[in-house]
């Protein structure tokens, strides 16, 4: 048995969305993604999800939205689809937050994911 990865993915960039969905088509991951990120608060207040990725719109928004972000969303991974040329990741004050660039090919985005879990939740195979 497998472990899905839940993803939300906050961004009005609808080929930046589609990416993702074909990124993580597999039947490991389940992604659903919105617009608003009022809905984003919404949809986390009613279900749990294991990352959440942001494509903020305008770079200018970028340091507002994951103050807020990280005083919502207490513990929940954020990666940022931004233009850092490389990996970087930066603890909030209760999220920690893993900068990828928003065109990087699947398999650092997959990875990106990867490590976000891997970081964050301690999953043990039941022993037998």
């Amino acid at each position: 048995m497998s472990i899905v990865c839940k993803i939300l993915v906050y961004t009005s960039d609808l080929r930046f969305r589609e990416r993702i969905k074909e990124i993580f088509s597999e039947k490991d991951y389940i992604v659903r993604t919105t617009e608003l990120f009022t809905e984003v608060v919404e949809i986390l207040y009613f279900e749990l999800y294991d990352i959440l990725v942001i494509e903020p719109g305008f770079i200018g928004d970028l340091s507002e939205l994951l103050k807020l972000a990280d005083n919502i969303f207490l513990g929940i991974p954020i990666v940022v689809a931004c233009n850092e040329n490389k990996l970087r990741i930066e603890d909030g004050n209760n999220s920690r937050f893993y900068f990828i660039n928003k065109f990087a090919n699947p398999e650092e985005w997959r990875n990106v994911i990867q490590i976000a879990v891997d970081e964050n939740y301690i999953i043990k195979p039941k022993e037998v």
